[in-house]
């Protein structure tokens, strides 16, 4: 199934035209590693795109660096009561407070009102230095990634990126990511998504679901959640 997606992936010409180009360094990264799951967030603004409904032309987004999770929102203006309240909405409700904030210094993010806000939370927020923005380059390679699925699947119709948003940020949060060998998905909830294909491909787990085994299952992935984010944190430092 892997080499079937392979193959089909290279005979794909959206897929070719916009492949990312390679800009490894020279040397090895420095490890950034968080003590918890959305314990520290990269963040950044995409755009401007092409205009989409409701006048949406800008993408905020951030990534967890530890899980490399996704959250986005289409956005109509660049302010700071829609940074704070993205950052409310889209991650303090969902995943808790986070510990730091890494964002470029964009006057959004450097500004009175979301100091004062980081400040209320108690989350520290660290601006990536002018002469070295690639301190600030998970969110960009996240944005990166999230561009480059856009134009695969719109091609002429880019005023539909609104659209096809969730279909893009599904995909990368159900897909292993080579730095840490597993899916955000994985890592933030213990389990592996039931994807489409699952269901129409019919696979072993869904073909042999019971409510008893299903629990069983839940309660061996949940005791084996450490260990799996520990492996993690190794592959990621080992990478790097």
């Amino acid at each position: 199934m892997h080499q079937d997606a392979i193959n089909l992936v290279r005979k794909c010409d959206e897929c070719q035209r916009n492949a990312n180009i390679s800009r490894k360094p020279s040397q090895p990264l420095t490890s950034i590693t968080a003590p918890w799951p959305f314990a520290q967030l990269g963040m950044d603004f995409v755009g401007p795109l092409p205009m989409a409904t409701g006048q949406r032309k800008f993408l905020i987004v951030t990534v967890d660096y530890f899980t490399k999770w996704v959250e986005a929102e289409p956005l109509a203006t660049i302010t700071e009561k829609n940074t704070e309240s993205f950052v409310w909405k889209s991650i303090i409700c969902r995943f808790g407070v986070p510990r730091t904030i890494i964002t470029d210094n964009g006057k959004q993010f450097d500004c009175q009102a979301f100091r004062d806000f980081c400040r209320e939370w108690r989350i520290e927020h660290r601006l990536a230095s002018v002469a070295y923005p690639q301190s600030n380059g998970q969110a960009e390679v996240i944005n990166r990634e999230i561009i480059s699925g856009l134009k695969k699947r719109l091609e002429d119709s880019k005023g539909r990126w609104t659209e096809e948003l969730p279909s893009v940020l599904w995909a990368y949060r159900t897909t292993p990511r080579t730095t840490t060998g597993e899916s955000p998905y994985s890592l933030c909830f213990g389990a592996e998504a039931m994807i489409p294909v699952e269901v129409g491909m019919q696979s072993p787990r869904a073909v042999h679901f019971t409510e008893d085994n299903n629990e069983e299952g839940l309660r061996c992935l949940l005791d084996l959640v450490g260990e799996l984010r520990d492996k993690a944190a190794i592959r990621v430092a080992a990478y790097q």
